[in-house]
């Protein structure tokens, strides 16, 4: 038996092959559909987040123009008198108290430089067997006034008080020294005195003496 092949058969031609079928191009437009809402949730966060800006912006302006309406209107209101006087009063006190706080300031910076050096050589010049009584400090003027057993240490005190750099170079123009026997026995015990010398230093002239003391004992 034999049987006749029709070639042309569309059973034995080869089938075509589509790369996208109805299912692909379903999954793709579904992927451009999400994209697509993602990409306008997006523009629309960027959008409220300018807008809240843009608000923010806009009412710090207004608060600005406010603040500059008080302050212009502040500007132009008249001087207030009295305000003017209690100013000008304020600043007449000011004054007043650095005056006063300049010339005291002044008066202690003479008084420390001018003589506590002074009373500073006094204390280190001091001689055994020697003491003060008194004494008398000025720019221009100086007064001892004391005791020693001896005139050697009086002329020993002398020639250390001139070591001492307040009193270097100065030379006493007048010096009053008298003997005085001890006290009797009538005199308290511890008020009584051996034989000594009182004597009195002068230098300068005595105007105006500034500083003065009393009772300086060796």
């Amino acid at each position: 038996m034999t049987q006749q092949i029709n070639l042309v058969s569309p059973l034995l031609l080869k089938k075509k092959r589509y790369a996208f079928g109805l299912r692909e191009m379903g999954l793709a437009m579904g992927l451009i559909l999400a994209c697509a809402l993602a990409w306008a949730a997006y523009l629309h966060y960027q959008a409220d987040v300018l807008e809240a800006r843009a608000t923010l912006i806009e009412s710090r302006q207004a608060e600005a123009q406010k603040a500059l309406d008080k302050l212009t209107l502040a500007a132009a209101r008249p001087v207030s008198a009295l305000l003017t006087e209690r100013v000008k009063l304020t600043q007449a006190q000011v004054a007043q108290r650095e005056a006063l706080l300049a010339s005291v300031g002044d008066a202690l910076e003479r008084t420390s430089t001018g003589f506590s050096p002074g009373l500073r050589a006094l204390a280190h010049s001091g001689a055994e067997g020697v003491w003060l009584n008194g004494f008398t400090l000025s720019p221009d003027y100086v007064a001892l006034k004391g005791a020693a057993l001896n005139a050697g240490l009086l002329t020993t005190y002398i020639d250390r008080l001139g070591q001492q750099p307040p009193f270097a170079g100065m030379r006493f123009s007048g010096m009053n020294a008298v003997f005085a026997a001890s006290r009797g026995a009538g005199a308290s015990r511890t008020a009584a005195l051996p034989d000594h010398l009182d004597f009195d230093l002068y230098s300068g002239s005595p105007d105006k003496p500034l500083l003065q003391g009393g009772a300086h004992g060796q």
